[in-house]
């Protein structure tokens, strides 16, 4: 009997995230860049560190940041008036 393969995408910055989960330690993401911007990357496993979904993600979170530089910082916060009462 053939095995289920979890198929989802996650937008994170310009780039989108294809998260592949087969169960257990049979997962893989790969890094898709904006059209005309390159290839389809998978996210190499590193060794010595848990082959686990979330460590795949946050290692093809941390690559997109070494490419896109740092976030801009957010827009301050305005307060448009308060209670009166």
């Amino acid at each position: 009997m053939g095995r289920m393969v979890a198929v989802s995408y996650k937008p994170y910055r310009t780039h989108h995230l294809e998260m592949r989960d087969g169960g257990g330690t049979d997962c893989a993401v790969i890094i898709h860049p904006p059209h005309g911007r390159g290839e389809p990357q998978p996210v190499q496993r590193s060794p010595g560190q848990p082959v686990t979904l979330g460590a795949l993600i946050a290692q093809a979170k941390a690559m997109i940041d070494v490419v896109m530089g740092p976030r801009p910082a957010p827009p301050p916060h305005r307060a448009y008036g308060g209670r009166r009462g």
